[in-house]
């Protein structure tokens, strides 16, 4: 089973991991590195209250199965779409084996894949046992027993029957939008919906969630609207993964777009309404928060910087294309420049200062770049 075992492995595992090792890397940074304390409970304290806010209140229960089902489709989705690659055909010859024993190398398979989440379920139950919540527990432990029963099944179906296309939903969003421009923004956006709606998913879910009840619990003082940006601003950077992604995406596949009659300033407000569909769920919750848990003026500065920052990661990449390594690190400078400007000359200025170096940097180098090889 072993030689066998380590074709899967090298076909499937290792690709899979080596694709998204950007997006686990942030996703554990963020949940037992960047969240240490919360209300100066430490990080066992913090992932336990956690989980059993997830176990006790149903809306938060309900969108955690939403994201688990989508961690699960992006790992079903990438067996399927690559076992009906033409470099993939090599496959069909686990055909002449027994279906238990293709059924048990899709299973491991699998079931190393869906290891990221099924660690966190782990600690799920171990919990909902603990404190008695008998009834989500089970509800959990039945979603995790049929994902890895019925994945490999789906997995051994699809070898037997090559030529059974995967299923995939597809907008056609494009086709009915007026103007090149429109129809270019809702291109990039669905390029980053496509292959990062689950890191979007989980970023949106820690932006919304930390934001609410820091506002909701807040006294409305300066010391906590400080604490309050610090976390959002995190959030809002963090979306600059997918502006690296967009921008990559854009280079490889849609550089055609720089020769069509275009003007300069309809590019640039592509670009930032691009950045403020990936932030709709943080600006529609600013909006439903004011003027009770936030005042207009802070919700305002809050949302415009929520903008402005993605805006200037935008910009800044068309100076030079470069690996999300070397993003991240304009990231982090970003985030500690914007937080230590907000503590000296308040948010709307970090907000300010960021569109006006924004614009001016894309008119200078959005026709001057070129792809990074990288």
């Amino acid at each position: 089973m072993k030689p066998v075992f380590r074709i899967f492995y090298k076909s499937f595992v290792k690709p899979f991991y080596r694709e998204n090792a950007a997006t686990f890397v942030f996703v554990f940074t963020l949940f037992f590195f960047i969240i240490g304390t919360v209300d100066g409970a430490g990080l066992f304290r913090y992932h336990y209250g956690l989980i059993k806010a997830l176990l006790s209140i149903k809306p938060f229960f309900a969108a955690a199965l939403v994201l688990w089902t989508l961690y699960a489709r992006k790992c079903a989705v990438f067996i399927s779409q690559h076992l009906q690659q033409p470099a993939y055909q090599f496959m069909t010859i686990f055909k002449n084996r027994s279906w238990y024993s293709r059924y048990s190398l899709f299973f491991f398979t699998n079931f190393i894949l869906l290891l990221p989440m099924t660690f966190y379920i782990l600690l799920v139950i171990t919990e909902g046992v603990f404190l008695h919540l008998y009834p989500a527990t089970f509800i959990v432990i039945l979603f995790i027993t049929a994902l890895c029963l019925l994945l490999p099944a789906w997995h051994v179906w699809l070898l037997e029957h090559p030529e059974r296309k995967v299923f995939l939903l597809h907008t056609r969003l494009t086709d009915k939008l007026p103007g090149t421009a429109f129809r270019y923004a809702a291109i990039l956006i669905r390029s980053v919906f496509k292959t990062q709606k689950l890191a979007w998913t989980g970023v949106k879910l820690y932006t919304c969630t930390f934001l609410y009840f820091v506002l909701k619990n807040n006294e409305t003082g300066q010391d906590d609207l400080r604490f309050t940006f610090l976390l959002f601003s995190f959030g809002v950077l963090a979306n600059g993964v997918f502006i690296n992604r967009l921008r990559r995406y854009e280079d490889q596949y849609l550089s055609f777009y720089r020769g069509l009659p275009v003007r300069l300033t309809e590019r640039f407000l592509v670009y930032a309404g691009c950045c403020m569909v990936l932030l709709m769920p943080d600006l529609v919750l600013l909006q439903l928060l004011s003027p009770v848990f936030i005042s207009h003026s802070n919700a305002v500065a809050f949302g415009l910087y929520a903008v402005s920052a993605p805006l200037l990661l935008v910009s800044i990449s068309f100076i030079k294309q470069m690996a999300l390594r070397h993003f991240i690190k304009i990231l982090l400078l970003l985030f500690f420049a914007g937080y230590a400007l907000m503590m000296t000359a308040g948010m709307l200025s970090v907000s300010l200062l960021f569109i006006l170096l924004a614009i001016p940097l894309f008119a200078a180098a959005y026709y001057r770049s070129e792809p990074s090889a990288s």
